[in-house]
């Protein structure tokens, strides 16, 4: 690896806690890899162990039905980790990773992850609060999906999506929005039905299409229509 490379790694949450030979350790057996846009990163049951840290770009993971449905589950973003229930439990892949734009990731293999996970505390508690975000995450999708109807989930989502892109502002731009099939997938619904959605949206100021991109001039008021959905 180079030294930018392991450069970008310190900044991952995983390694940042990391005094500097436990870093050089674990990031001696980290590969670069890079991938073009809509290129597959992993396939849904691959035998393939490896675990992913994003370092650049913007990837998704997904599940395809038999006839070619594709339920979406959630963004990945640089900074993020991806692969480890397989490198943890050694079953096949979960979920399809694609890469939406470029991806530039540190591979690293699965008994260095599970050395790493056993040796060093910090990095094995940022990997458990990352379980345990992703737990909550779907603890309230599945919520979502038995109590609310379509415009509430899709507002929902938006309001995630805004928060995580705004990062603490008071507006977001999502510059790689996705489509409105994509949404659809992602909140279990049909695209006339989110379309119908954005339309009233857009019409009411929340969001303001720029292209592929969209935003959301104000978080808070979406957020408040979002706690008008809960009441």
């Amino acid at each position: 690896m180079n030294k930018h490379s392991l450069d970008a790694l310190r900044s991952v949450p995983y390694f940042s806690a990391l005094d500097a030979a436990a870093f050089a350790e674990i990031t001696r057996h980290c590969t670069i890899r890079e991938y073009g846009p809509q290129e597959l990163i992993i396939g849904h049951n691959d035998q393939t162990f490896d675990v992913l840290f994003l370092l650049a770009g913007h990837a998704r993971v997904s599940l395809y039905s038999a006839d070619g449905q594709r339920v979406e589950f959630r963004d990945v973003s640089a900074g993020t980790i991806f692969g480890e229930l397989s490198a943890i439990d050694g079953q096949p892949r979960s979920a399809t990773v694609e890469c939406v734009e470029g991806c530039v990731a540190a591979v690293m293999r699965q008994p260095q992850f599970l050395a790493a996970i056993a040796s060093q505390p910090q990095f094995t508690m940022a990997v458990l609060r990352h379980l345990a975000g992703q737990m909550r995450s779907m603890t309230t999708r599945v919520f979502e999906y038995s109590t609310m109807a379509v415009r509430q989930r899709l507002r929902s989502e938006l309001l995630r999506m805004a928060e995580k892109a705004g990062k603490g502002k008071a507006s977001a731009l999502l510059s790689q929005a996705p489509t409105h099939a994509e949404f659809a997938s992602r909140i279990s619904t049909h695209r006339e039905a989110v379309t119908r959605e954005f339309a009233w949206l857009e019409a009411q100021g929340f969001i303001v299409k720029q292209g592929r991109a969209l935003q959301v001039p104000d978080i808070n008021r979406l957020r408040a229509l979002v706690e008008e959905d809960w009441n």
